[in-house]
């Protein structure tokens, strides 16, 4: 699996935005408000 440069340890995390259960789209800085944060990416059950 290769790996986007932009996704390594220690570099900033694109800002991305995606719709919401209403279909609004958001920025995920615009839900943080500047806070730091940890984003996760769960496949789920196997």
């Amino acid at each position: 699996m290769k790996i986007h440069e932009d996704l390594k340890p220690g570099n900033i995390f694109p800002d991305f935005e995606l719709p919401d259960q209403d279909g609004e789209v958001t920025k995920l800085s615009e839900l943080m408000g500047g806070w730091p944060t940890i984003v996760v990416f769960w496949r789920g059950q196997y």
